[in-house]
């Protein structure tokens, strides 16, 4: 499972398609205000990158730093569609939780 803010920061960059999350984007979503440290943000993208390593089966995708601005997905398997495989791995967490 993972934690109330990893979800949020999983969700926006699912929802962005491969588009760029930025920090401020991250700041007013996430904790709803702009007062978050550089570190705090940091430290996000570090433990969700580290549960979505945990899985048995890893997804197709990496989440990408975009230096000074913020985060987005990338297809590690350029000829797969991001939306398509992100909705795949979705019903497979489902299916687990479940």
């Amino acid at each position: 499972m993972l934690s109330p803010q990893c979800g949020d920061l999983f969700n926006m960059l699912m929802d962005n398609e491969g588009d760029i999350v930025t920090r401020s984007a991250m700041r007013k979503s996430i904790w709803g205000h702009q007062v978050v440290s550089e570190d705090m943000i940091n430290h996000l993208v570090c433990r969700l990158r580290k549960e979505l390593k945990s899985l048995p089966e890893p997804p197709p995708w990496q989440i990408e730093v975009i230096p000074k601005k913020g985060y987005r997905l990338t297809s590690l398997e350029p000829k797969h569609n991001i939306p398509y495989w992100l909705h795949r791995w979705v019903e497979w967490v489902h299916d687990i939780i479940k």
